[in-house]
């Protein structure tokens, strides 16, 4: 492998021709170094300890401040909407496909934050953090015109290097979009502050920011959160939910051992013989949904210090039949910098995520309302937190098929799981109960309606 400043060297001439940041550069070759020194970013299972009973509250412990108002003046909420949701077929950002009656993600953190102005009497800032794959779309959404009075509707993600796992030197040339990618949501803090928007949150009195992912529309802001923050003044806050089946795979906070402080552990961070261990719900009953809080001020001074280390992910890919790396953070792993930091147990209705079309299919069910109160896309009261498991095939991955093959909803507000196995057309109303299973062996698109019921209910059902 190359000397390192020859790769330091490479990597500053390939930043500064994109006018990448200095901040963002020397960030960059501090992973990379870390690479070249033999870091994976796995971390040791022996390192890995539980979290203390101190370490965490329940959501539903917390009383209501009695100064609400005065709280919601002082807190920023920043979005995450980095997300072409290429995972689904899709070219634009994620965030403008319709998840629920016909609203889009943007649309409806719209409401969601209009409405909590118009309780606290005051103007919240509503800020985006944006890709370079996602800008345009963001630009282009009506319901984001005028989002702000004075200050930006959004900033931007950097974007670094993709480097050859085999010398680390930058992959190409440098004149195409796939010679880079995102460095992970873990760069909110670094673009926050360079672009100016962490200063002017400052000098307008904000002390807390609610950071969130956009497509976790169960994301809104809570009083009861704010208040603790404030009374324990803490300087950062993440929030745990139960893990269900369809989140073994989810970021769980743990004790380190000869750390002091709390520590994410990512999927990609587990050692491959401790995936099974990961994934253990007795041990890990919690994961992390990405919701957290950071006390401003204190943000600002470890950034000027340069004391904000994140941990290192290493994300392999290939490329034109060649080993490549992408080097990402993960914003929670900024945890593990605060030492006053509390875990808040919350309910399933805080996440409300859409990672594929089995979720967007659940989001756009009756299994899910928008909570009058707050506009929160949350379970329905019927479902009593527990979300319906929903496994489609590969014939419904991509958006396009899936709007195709659904283009009636099923009622899924009584269903504890629904499994669809090949192309089925759910071409009229049909209410699912229990477990069902739904399968067409044909290989050709087979019309549910042929069936003829219009309730299916703990069984096997064949068509095609």
């Amino acid at each position: 492998m190359s000397d390192f400043s020859l790769i330091e060297s490479e990597i500053m001439k390939r930043m500064m021709s994109r006018s990448m940041g200095p901040e963002i550069t020397k960030e960059f070759i501090r992973r990379v170094d870390l690479v070249y020194k033999g870091e994976t970013g796995k971390i040791p299972w022996a390192e890995i300890l539980d979290l203390r009973p101190e370490d965490s509250v329940a959501l539903g412990e917390l009383p209501l401040p009695g100064d609400a108002a005065r709280l919601l003046s002082s807190v920023a909420v920043i979005k995450l909407n980095g997300g072409l949701g290429t995972s689904m077929g899709l070219t634009q950002a994620k965030s403008i496909i319709p998840v629920h009656d016909g609203k889009n993600f943007l649309q409806i953190i719209r409401e969601q934050t209009d409405l909590m102005r118009a309780r606290s009497s005051g103007s919240i800032p509503l800020i985006f953090m944006n890709s370079f794959n996602t800008q345009s779309d963001f630009d282009s959404e009506p319901s984001m015109q005028g989002l702000n009075a004075d200050l930006p509707s959004s900033f931007l993600q950097n974007m670094v290097p993709r480097i050859y796992e085999s010398d680390l030197m930058p992959v190409g040339n440098g004149s195409s979009e796939d010679h880079y990618c995102p460095p992970g949501h873990g760069d909110v803090f670094l673009a926050l502050s360079t672009s100016g928007i962490l200063d002017k949150l400052l000098a307008q009195g904000r002390r807390i920011a609610f950071i969130s992912n956009g497509d976790n529309l169960g994301a809104t802001l809570d009083e009861r959160i704010l208040g603790f923050f404030e009374e324990d003044k803490l300087e950062f806050a993440m929030e745990i939910t139960p893990k269900s089946p369809a989140d073994l795979k989810g970021g769980v906070l743990f004790r380190r051992r000869a750390h002091r402080n709390i520590s994410l552990l990512e999927t990609a961070q587990v050692e491959p013989d401790h995936l099974k261990d990961f994934e253990d719900t007795k041990r890990f009953p919690f994961f992390s949904i990405n919701n957290l809080y950071v006390h401003l001020e204190t943000l600002r001074d470890r950034l000027r210090a340069g004391t904000l280390k994140l941990s290192l992910i290493v994300n392999p890919k290939d490329w034109q039949g060649k080993k490549i790396l992408q080097l990402e953070a993960a914003m929670g792993s900024a945890c593990e910098n605060f030492e006053n930091m509390k875990v808040i147990q919350v309910d399933r209705d805080r996440f409300a995520p859409v990672k594929n079309c089995s979720d967007l299919l659940v989001r756009r069910s009756d299994a899910c309302v928008l909570r009058e109160s707050d506009r929160a896309l949350v379970l329905a009261p019927q479902r009593n937190h527990v979300e319906p498991v929903v496994k489609l095939d590969d014939h419904y991955k991509k958006l396009a098929d899936f709007d195709r093959l659904i283009p009636t909803l099923p009622s899924l507000i009584g269903a504890a799981s629904l499994t669809v196995t090949g192309p089925v057309v759910f071409d009229v109303p049909v209410r699912i109960e229990g477990n069902v299973k739904i399968e067409n062996r044909s290989g050709n698109p087979a019309l549910l309606s042929k069936i003829g019921r219009s309730s299916l209910k703990d069984e096997e059902v064949a068509v095609g």
